[in-house]
Formats: C-alpha cells, sequence, structure tokens
C-alpha cells in the first residue's frame, strides 16, 4: 500500500515495542527514551504505532506475534483503492469494526475486526483533515530530553573579565580561570561551576540560593559576597566577605561549615585537611585591584599567578633550593619591574623573550 509507513508497522510487529505500551515498566521506558532520543524523527511514527496497539491490540483480546504478521499482510494484500475510497466516504470512527462477510469463529471475528480497524485508522490518519481536526492523539508516554546548552566563561592567561549574570549576580573572573553553568536549569536552580579563581557578589533570591562547584566543593549562599580560589592541584580557599555562605566538602552530604564574614577556610587538594582562619581583605581581593601580593607564597604558586597575570611561560634553568617562597606587593607593574623586585629577594636572574621567561637560581 502506498500509505503505509513501515516504520509504523515495524514497530506494531515488534514484540518488544508492544510489551512497553501494554506493560511499561522502569527498564522499558528507559530503552524506548533512548530510542526516542536518538530517532527524534520517529516520533510521530511511534504514537501512530502506541495508538494502534492500545486501540486494538489491549490485554483484553491478547494477540499472538504470528497473528500481528496475518493482520497486517490481509491489510497490505487486500485493501484495494475502491476499499480505500468507502473509507474515507464513511469516515469510519477509530472505534467501531467494519465487518461484511460473515465470521467462521470467534478467532476469526476478532481478526476481521481488527484488519478493518487497522485500515480506518491509516487511512483516516493519513488522508482526512477531519479526523485530524476532531480527534488528538494522546501525548507519548516518554519525553524527549533537551539539548543542554552550556555557558561558559573562559579567560586564557593574561585576561581578567567582569560579569553580569543573568539573576543580575556579579562575578569577577581572575586569569586562567572558567566559569560555566547550564542554561536550562539556571532560571530555577542557580549552580554554577568554577576552575581558577573568582570573585562574587551574589543577587539576593531566598527561594534560589546561589551554589558554586569548584572541585566538588560545594559553596552556597542567599546574597552575599565573596573569593573562591580553586586552581588544580593547589590548596583551595574560600573568603567570605560579607553575609554568610555554607560550604560541603565531597563526601560529606550532612555536615556543612558555615562561614561568618572575614573568616576563610583553607581546603588541602586532596580535601582531607581543613582549617578555618580569619583573611586580610586587601590581600586576598588584591588581584580584582590589578595588584600582586606574595606572603611567602609557595614558588609554584607564585610562578602560577605570574603565568596567568602576564600570559607567559617560565622556564627554570636550574632548580632552586627546597622550599623556596616569595614575597612582595606590586600595583598595576609591568613583568619586568615584578620580577625586578623579586630578584633581590629571591636570588634570581631572569630573561623575557616575549611571552617566555627563562629564570636562573643563584
Amino acid at each position: 500500500m502506498d500509505i503505509y509507513n513501515d516504520t509504523v508497522k515495524g514497530l506494531v510487529l515488534n514484540p518488544e515495542f508492544r510489551k512497553w505500551v501494554l506493560n511499561p515498566s522502569p527498564e522499558r521506558n528507559k530503552t524506548w527514551k533512548h530510542y526516542l532520543s536518538t530517532n527524534p524523527t520517529s516520533v510521530k511514527d511511534v504514537e501512530l504505532a502506541r495508538e494502534l496497539i492500545l486501540e486494538l491490540f489491549s490485554n483484553q483480546y491478547p494477540l499472538q506475534d504470528k497473528e500481528y504478521k496475518e493482520i497486517w499482510d490481509n491489510i497490505e494484500t487486500k485493501t484495494t483503492k475502491e476499499d480505500q475510497q468507502k473509507q474515507f466516504a464513511k469516515v469510519v470512527p477509530i472505534r467501531q469494526g467494519i465487518v461484511k462477510e460473515k465470521p467462521t469463529s470467534t478467532q476469526d471475528s476478532f481478526q476481521i475486526g481488527y484488519f478493518w480497524r487497522i485500515a480506518s485508522i491509516l487511512l483516516i490518519a493519513l488522508g482526512v483533515g477531519f479526523f485530524a481536526s476532531h480527534y488528538k492523539l494522546p501525548e507519548p508516554t516518554v519525553d524527549i530530553p533537551q539539548p543542554v546548552k552550556k555557558v561558559v566563561f573562559n579567560n586564557p592567561p593574561g585576561v581578567k573579565s567582569s560579569i553580569s549574570l543573568a539573576d543580575g549576580t556579579r562575578v569577577m573572573l581572575n586569569a586562567g580561570s572558567s566559569l560555566s553553568y547550564e542554561e536550562n536549569r539556571f532560571k530555577e536552580v542557580r549552580d554554577v561551576f568554577l576552575e581558577g579563581e573568582a570573585f562574587f557578589e551574589v543577587a539576593h533570591d531566598p527561594d534560589r540560593p546561589f551554589t558554586v562547584n569548584a572541585g566538588g566543593v560545594n559553596t552556597t549562599a542567599l546574597g552575599t559576597s565573596f573569593n573562591i580560589m580553586a586552581y588544580k592541584d593547589e590548596k583551595q580557599m574560600v573568603s567570605l566577605v560579607a553575609g554568610k555562605v555554607s560550604i560541603g566538602l565531597p563526601n560529606s552530604i550532612d555536615e556543612k561549615i558555615l562561614l561568618a564574614p572575614k573568616e576563610a577556610i583553607s581546603i588541602s587538594p586532596d580535601k582531607m585537611l581543613v582549617s578555618r582562619t580569619k583573611f586580610d581583605e586587601d590581600a586576598i581581593l588584591a588581584w580584582t585591584r590589578k595588584t600582586i601580593v606574595f606572603e611567602d607564597t609557595k614558588l609554584a604558586e607564585a610562578i602560577r599567578a605570574l603565568e596567568n597575570w602576564y600570559g607567559v611561560r617560565f622556564h627554570f634553568q636550574n632548580q632552586p633550593k627546597p622550599g623556596k617562597r616569595l614575597s612582595g606587593k606590586f600595583h598595576n607593574e609591568t613583568l619586568e619591574n615584578v620580577l625586578e623586585g623579586l630578584s633581590y629577594t629571591a636570588g634570581l636572574d631572569f630573561r623575557i623573550e616575549k611571552d617566555q621567561v627563562n629564570i636562573t637560581f643563584n
């Protein structure tokens, strides 16, 4: 038949599809949800096939796989153009069976009724506008998942940025850092993901807490300002400037750490050591004010900060003494001036070649 869709037939003849329609289960729902997500153009076929099974092949008159096949073969071989024209003229309702010959048995009666009812549904659904405007197929039981749209702010080394989120929250993102969130969910759930360092001024919304996930550590606030430093393989620090935050550590679902203003929490890279301290706001927020502050800072952390700040790469010509640390404060200075200042206290010589810095320790 020219009007017949093989996809619909394939679904109706599929035993697993019929089991899902007539006897749904979580596992079958998962299977056919995946089918729909990977075959979005088959939604209409699935709707029609599902309606056929629900209307005609309910548990009241169970059929075997062989009987399904025979009914479909009868439709393809016995339905002529004259039959189709009669069906269009009569616009037979879905639930009305048409039997023109006296059935020889109860089973034959069922099959003839099913045959004409299937033909009626297919003909009417594909060719009659009246049916389309007066009869609506039920909504599919499985929703097609919407694609996730991710918003990402990514600062390369040497670049800092100021960001305004849709809820009014303001974020200053440090160099060599990234901030991301799922746009679909953000209107309902204010969750963002941070790698690197950022300062947040959170818009107050008591019904929607604002949560920053940084390396598995969740910092939640309603309306407050705080700084988070969470570079890979370094200690993480959450510093609360104003308001209140609660901090959840990995594998500590029920235990939350509450911070008061001017308090900071330091978390080791392995998340095993946690310490609470007071902090110097000028030092913590110096990077937002174009100032670099090293206070007995580990060499590796200081080099990472300079690489991100100026967009360069450092190369050591020899190894420094173990445990070397750097100290110094530089406001809006060039890289050359910063290294010149550090050379006296850290005992080093430097050479800058474009975006490469060669360091030799004395």
